[in-house]
């Protein structure tokens, strides 16, 4: 509800208070009063209908897509003409009334549009966006509509107001013409508004949710469990109560949220104070014939009659049976390369010296649930029989080999294409509650659907454990989970219920790699927003939850894979226009000008693991643009790429920065910000940029002379007037 709108309810109310009474007449003895007639109920207000309003496509600031205005059918016609194509309105001539929810357009799209994204303009940034998903083709010369809720948008971003505008993204493919007439914004039809109001019941709903995970993690319990043992067949838990009678432990599985169950079906009774519990390691339950209980969390709950009650925190293995023991290998210096795959160039892994490599591994492309194309590799997990892509892993073979004959140390990116795939799995990995983006948060609502994450991730882990195939030695989860929708997307979140779902899907990697390899971290990864959400959670924020996790339900091998990107990418000279990247723990943004920032964090003994070691913290994705192919665009990367260098070299608490791109990619929005160019470039088709013979340098003897000359472009005297 508005204020204007209170405020127009409440002032009859106050008026009315404000009123003088009558003074009434004292009754004559022995006479009575009529009964008063009843007041007749009040007629409902009649709704207030509000006529639409009109927008209108500007030509300011449109960029990869064409656009044609009919006049006399009032008909636009865009044409998109790269990967990033997107279109602003006009500002608005008046303010919106509240009713203005419906933003809709009738168009004509033989070929579709695979999402829309609208921006809130005041300022353009994923924070005030919205992914509204697919535009459905349309057949022949048919116009069809389309509409969205931006209800809730326009209360969250306060948009509406007099000169107020949108930005629209259309999709991510070129050469796609869509015709778009009757471009308004409109009242709520009677289901739209039904399904309104239901979505803010689940909101309300989702939120109440939230609160009960804090108040989980915070709460002082009179029990505990101190510890979690898993060896080749049996889970062994320890633990104390309080003493009283009806306790037993519980074994909760990753697709039941805690603070939401009611009832514990998998129970076994305690018997004293101080216990000692030895389970089967494997359990047939939820539809799984052997449920591994690796991915499982005990607890004590109490049971009276037919209440269950959580009585201590959940926790999960603290020690876990490894089939093989790799010895834990470090980057053998601190430069890397981000988004590595087989081309013509491998030759500069070596020339370049690179030691630490990211790699994206799609899990839709891994796993299927039925044997077709591809998936032909038979890989049990839980009892069900899984189906493996083997062309995609022969790709990953052979990436995995390069890697191991040059002793380079690699981090999986694990992502969930929530798009259709060839894989059976993709609709049951997809999270129920995802609405777009580019991939989804994991479900993790449902044993089936865990299970076949789990599968792909087993899969994986024992594959790439050893020499024989080479060697995954991190994961990092997702990505950019700061910004979710775009990267890792669950629908709108409160913090801790988004973060509650994250965790698990943490979990489940982490316990699944340390069957292979206890040396393995799961990082959370990063955008470069920092103490201010610049999408929908600020990444301080996300690293305090997870050590409020830690010290609740016991600590585990998790770092940190940041993206300190410049505060905007398209622009390299992030020395004086990162203006919100402060030296403080306060800093919006932690970017290359303030690495500080982020080193000083995980530096801190109070954010160790265990309180003892330092978590890994890799800049597993990062790099300066050039705006163009002119010298002065080159020379500015290239000046950023030797400060990001300086830095990531003189602090110890980063453990190696992963370029991105190796080369310039057509599908990254118009950023150059590879080491070498465009592979079609038609100057120079590949080449090497001035940036890649700083990474080169970087490190060696040749360092200091190949750096000098980008002094001047800083405009610094010294090296070591860039440190805080």
């Amino acid at each position: 509800m508005t204020l204007k709108r209170l405020f127009c309810l409440l002032l009859p109310l106050a008026l009315i208070a404000c009123e003088p009474k009558p003074v009434e007449e004292p009754e004559e003895p022995g006479t009575e009063q009529p009964e008063p007639e009843p007041e007749p109920e009040p007629e409902p207000e009649p709704a207030v209908h509000v006529d639409p309003v009109s927008l209108s496509f500007v030509e300011k600031g449109k960029y990869d897509i064409t656009m044609s205005f009919d006049p006399e059918a009032g008909e636009y016609l865009l044409t998109t003409t790269g990967t990033d194509p997107y279109i602003y309105t006009a500002g608005l001539e008046a303010g919106l009334e509240e009713q203005h929810r419906i933003l809709s357009f009738e168009y004509q799209c033989n070929s579709g549009i695979d999402d829309l994204q609208v921006f809130y303009g005041k300022s353009i940034t994923e924070a005030r966006s919205r992914h509204f998903g697919a535009i459905p083709s349309t057949i022949g010369s048919a116009w069809k509509e389309y509409s969205c809720s931006i209800a809730s948008d326009r209360i969250a971003h306060n948009w509406g107001s007099t000169g107020d505008n949108l930005r629209l993204d259309f999709g991510t493919k070129k050469n796609v013409k869509i015709h778009i007439r009757n471009f308004r914004l409109r009242e709520m039809n009677d289901a739209e508004l039904k399904a309104y109001e239901e979505e803010l019941g689940k909101a309300q709903g989702k939120e109440a949710e939230a609160g009960r995970i804090s108040a989980y993690l915070s709460k002082n319990y009179p029990c505990s469990i101190s510890s979690v043992v898993i060896s080749a067949t049996q889970v062994t838990v320890k633990g104390r109560t309080d003493g009283g009678s009806g306790y037993c432990l519980a074994d909760i599985g990753p697709w039941e949220s805690l603070t939401e169950l009611k009832t514990f079906p998998q129970k076994t009774a305690i018997s004293s104070s101080s216990f000692t519990i030895t389970l089967p390691r494997t359990v047939a339950r939820d539809g799984l014939p052997a449920y591994d209980r690796v991915l499982s969390r005990f607890a004590v709950v109490k049971v009276e009659g037919s209440s269950q009650t959580l009585c201590s925190h959940a926790r999960y293995a603290d020690e876990i049976y490894a089939s093989s023991k790799p010895a834990e290998q470090k980057p053998k210096t601190k430069k890397g390369l981000g988004g590595f795959i087989i081309n013509g160039n491998l030759s500069d892994l070596d020339k370049l010296g690179i030691t630490s490599v990211t790699v994206n591994i799609v899990l839709n492309s891994v796993v299927n649930t039925v044997r077709s194309g591809n998936y032909t590799v038979e890989h049990q997990f839980g009892g069900v029989t899984y189906y493996m892509d083997k062309g995609y892993t022969g790709q990953l073979d052979k990436i995995m080999a390069e890697c191991r004959k040059r002793g380079i140390v690699v981090s999986a990116i694990l992502l969930n294409r929530q798009s259709d795939t060839n894989s059976k799995a993709t609709a049951l990995m997809k999270h129920p509650e995802n609405d777009g983006g580019n991939y989804s948060m994991p479900n993790l609502t449902r044993a089936d659907a865990v299970n076949v994450y789990a599968a792909a991730l087993d899969y994986l882990a024992s594959r790439y454990s050893s020499d024989t195939y080479g060697r995954i030695h991190h994961w990092i989860m997702h990505n950019e989970v700061d910004f979710q929708k775009e990267w890792t997307n669950m629908g709108d979140q409160p913090e801790w219920r988004y973060m509650d779902s994250y965790v698990r899907s943490m979990r489940i990697c982490h316990n699944i790699a340390h069957k292979y390899d206890p040396n393995a971290s799961v990082l959370i990864s990063l955008t470069h927003s920092w103490a201010k959400a610049e999408g929908q959670y600020a990444s301080k924020s996300l690293l305090e939850d997870l050590c409020r996790y830690s010290a609740a339900e016991g600590d585990f091998l998790w770092g940190v894979a940041a993206h300190p990107y410049p505060q905007s990418l398209m622009k390299p000279e992030f020395w004086k226009d990162d203006t919100r990247a402060s030296y403080s723990d306060a800093s919006e943004f932690c970017t290359f000008k303030n690495l500080e920032v982020v080193s000083g964090w995980v530096s801190e003994k109070g954010h160790f693991y265990k309180g003892e070691k330092k978590r890994i913290l890799f800049l597993s994705e990062n790099g300066t643009n050039s705006p163009s192919y002119s010298e002065a665009d080159l020379s500015k990367q290239a000046a950023g790429a030797a400060w990001a260098w300086k830095k990531v070299a003189a602090l110890s608490g980063i453990d190696g920065i992963q370029w991105h791109n190796w080369q310039d990619n057509r599908a990254e929005g118009g950023l150059r910000i590879g080491l070498r160019r465009f592979p079609d470039d038609k100057d120079d088709p590949g080449g090497c940029k001035p940036a890649w013979y700083v990474w080169e340098a970087a490190g060696t003897d040749k360092e200091e002379s190949v750096f000098a000359p980008y002094l001047s472009v800083i405009g610094i005297n010294n090296w070591t007037e860039i440190f805080n």
